[in-house]
């Protein structure tokens, strides 16, 4: 974190939703989201960059592994005032998850 308390993921624009053709019978709308996380002191971490998601109901989950990653990351801070913050390419908020309701049986990356 810098010396206003804020970071920052990755670097680069914010990108619209493109259209992926999947089996050539169906089309799939992969919308772009920033997954930013921010505390109730005023620190932050931004997500510049952001992650493909191909639908909205997987945001929760995406949500939740961007939370435990950070608090993997630094184990002796109190999360419990933080928050994802999940914006769309065009600014829009989506979602917004507190750390404290991360489910950490779901922020696994396997696949059952």
């Amino acid at each position: 974190m810098d010396g206003r308390g804020s970071t920052t993921i990755g670097a680069g624009p914010k990108w619209r939703g493109e259209r992926c053709e999947r089996e050539a019978k169906s089309a799939v709308t992969v919308q772009r989201y920033h997954f930013h996380c921010v505390g109730g002191g005023g620190d932050a971490v931004f997500d510049l960059t952001g992650r493909w998601v191909p639908r909205l109901q997987a945001l929760g989950l995406q949500a939740d592994r961007v939370a435990q990653a950070l608090m993997d990351g630094a184990p002796d801070i109190d999360w419990s005032g933080w928050l994802v913050d999940v914006h769309d390419s065009r600014g829009r908020r989506t979602l917004l998850r507190p750390f404290t309701e991360v489910r950490p049986d779901r922020t696994s990356t396997q696949r059952g």
